[in-house]
């Protein structure tokens, strides 16, 4: 065999080769790659509809427009250690420091270390009275500080105590809450008074304030 023939036979296998490749490879097709379909090449036909063997379809969850901050709501429905209180005056959940509790007319009650929430000058209130506010870390002992309620002239109806809702240990405000159970008996007025806690006797760690109030 010469040497132009044999060159001749390899071509044609050649040629041979390139055409039974051309007809057999997915070079012009959508090909299934990862779940999803995938050009290869220029294939004449549209992209299959069918799904793609192995497809991870993703399962979206369920969205909410409400975020839930802090943790349990107490019994009307406030998020206390979010920093919501009931306001009894306008009868909702608010801030203290973003929104006043307040009825018209009264002139709401507080000092830069003590703030009572639901309960302002001049209301008219009936036992149990729940008091809810809020008050600096170091007014409290052991998570307490005192409560009382008293007629117009001192003497004592009620001793009692608020209770933190949160770590007292800090410098910060802390929620506390009490619940007052009273028989002002004759007295048509008086006060409720929040006390700092003073466990060492000493004077000039005294501190209070009254909130004058009216009896049903």
């Amino acid at each position: 065999m010469n040497k132009s023939k044999f060159f001749l036979i390899i071509f044609g296998i050649i040629v041979f080769t390139a055409i039974v490749l051309r007809l057999t490879s997915k070079e012009d097709d959508w090909i299934c790659a990862q779940g999803e379909w995938v050009r290869h090449g220029n294939p004449s036909e549209a992209k299959p509809t069918a799904d793609c063997p192995g497809k991870i379809i993703k399962e979206e969850l369920p969205t909410t427009s409400e975020t839930i901050i802090g943790g349990d709501k107490d019994e009307h429905g406030c998020l206390g250690p979010a920093g919501y209180s009931w306001c009894e005056a306008k009868q909702k959940c608010l801030r203290v420091w973003e929104e006043k509790c307040e009825i018209e007319g009264a002139i709401e009650v507080n000092n830069d270390e003590v703030i009572v929430s639901n309960i302002v000058s001049g209301q008219l209130v009936s036992s149990p009275l729940t008091v809810l506010g809020w008050a600096k870390g170091n007014w409290f002992f052991e998570a307490n500080l005192p409560v009382k309620i008293v007629d117009e002239k001192d003497r004592i109806i009620l001793s009692h105590f608020g209770t933190a809702q949160s770590d007292w240990m800090t410098e910060e405000m802390v929620p506390f809450k009490s619940v007052l159970e009273f028989n002002s008996g004759e007295a048509a007025n008086g006060y409720l008074e929040i006390s700092k806690d003073n466990p060492s006797g000493l004077s000039e760690n005294d501190a209070s304030f009254k909130i004058p109030v009216r009896f049903k």
